[in-house]
Formats: C-alpha cells, sequence, structure tokens
C-alpha cells in the first residue's frame, strides 16, 4: 500500500497560511462581496500545495500519524519539514498498545527516517493492518516567503479562472507555482 494513503492529520494548523486580508490585497479586491469565495480559494490553494494530496510538506505547524503493519528497517516519514516525533507506537502480540523508546533520527534530514536505538531492534508486532503508528510534527514556524508567494499566485489563479475550462481549454496553474513547488517537494517523483 502506498505510504500516501497512511497519513493521517491528527491536528490541524492554528489558521490559514495567508490570511483574508492578505490574499484580497494581492488580488486588488476592496469589497467585501468575495469573502466566502476568497476565503474557500485559501483553502484550495492550501490543499493543493499541502500533504499527502499536494506535494508531500505542511505548510504550517501541525499533526500527523503515520500507520505501518509492522516495522520497516528505517521508518521514513513522507511529509515535511518534521519538526519533532511525538512517539511511536506498536500493538504487541498480546493486542497491547505499547511505546517505543530510544529512537534514533535527525530532525535535519528530509524526509525524515526513524530506526531504533542502538545495538537494539524494533520489538515484534502483531500481525494486523495499522500495528504500529508514527505521530509527528512538523510544518514551518514561519512560513518562507516564496511559498507564500506561490499561495497567492494559485488564489489569484482561482480567482481569475472559477471555471475548469478557460478560452476553450484546460487552465494551467501558473508555471511560477509549479516552480517554487518543485523546489519543496517531497516524497514522491513527479
Amino acid at each position: 500500500m502506498n505510504e500516501w494513503t497512511r497519513l493521517v492529520r491528527t491536528v490541524a494548523p492554528a489558521g490559514p497560511a495567508v490570511t483574508l486580508a492578505e490574499a484580497k490585497r494581492h488580488l486588488r479586491v476592496f469589497h467585501d462581496d468575495d469573502d466566502a469565495d476568497i476565503t474557500s480559494m485559501v483553502a484550495a490553494a492550501e490543499a493543493t500545495i499541502e500533504g499527502p494530496n499536494g506535494i508531500g510538506i505542511a505548510l504550517l505547524s501541525q499533526t500527523w500519524r503515520l500507520s505501518l503493519d509492522h516495522f520497516p528497517c528505517e521508518i521514513v516519514v513522507p511529509l515535511g519539514p518534521v519538526t519533532g516525533v511525538t512517539s511511536v507506537t506498536y500493538r504487541d502480540g498480546a493486542g497491547v498498545d505499547q511505546s517505543v523508546s530510544g529512537l534514533r533520527y535527525d530532525l535535519d534530514q528530509q524526509p525524515l527516517r526513524i530506526w531504533p536505538a542502538r545495538d537494539t531492534s524494533w520489538p515484534s508486532v502483531a500481525c494486523e493492518p495499522g500495528a504500529v503508528k508514527v505521530t509527528f510534527e512538523c510544518g514551518h514556524q514561519t512560513l518562507p516567503q516564496d511559498l507564500r508567494w506561490a499561495l497567492l499566485l494559485l488564489v489569484g489563479h482561482f480567482y481569475e479562472n472559477r471555471e475548469a475550462v478557460a478560452d476553450g481549454g484546460l487552465s494551467d496553474l501558473p508555471l511560477g507555482v509549479a516552480s517554487i513547488l518543485e523546489r519543496y517537494r517531497v516524497g514522491r517523483v513527479a
């Protein structure tokens, strides 16, 4: 099974990466008539970039859980940037949830890889789906300016192209957005 389908966000960011006021300023909208639509466009732009359905990054600080059926040699967290590992738990042969301590990982390396403590191995787990759970925190404390700009470009694109088809053809994403996002892509080859 694809690791992207094994990710679940457990704690969402505190707010949007781009505020309504920032989006309106970028769009040069000086009225409140489109506020609900623009707010939805900001959410859609974030969803286009963020998480397993986007390019594999978290824009702002949030918490995710990765479910695995067993312990691999190393656990690779396919979302980034990871800022902390909250827990690694597993269901033992008796069906009891246990925590793993003494983990080894380097938060400076992305994607994050996790190993058991030195000179130990992973414990035995129950043979069942989702027997291993990795809970981790990820996202930027301060959103890089180029990602903020990519979000605003997407919002502008959505605002100007409210239908899937424009001028008889598909309305592609702006080239600048793709260029910025490619620098941050995690976990898969596009």
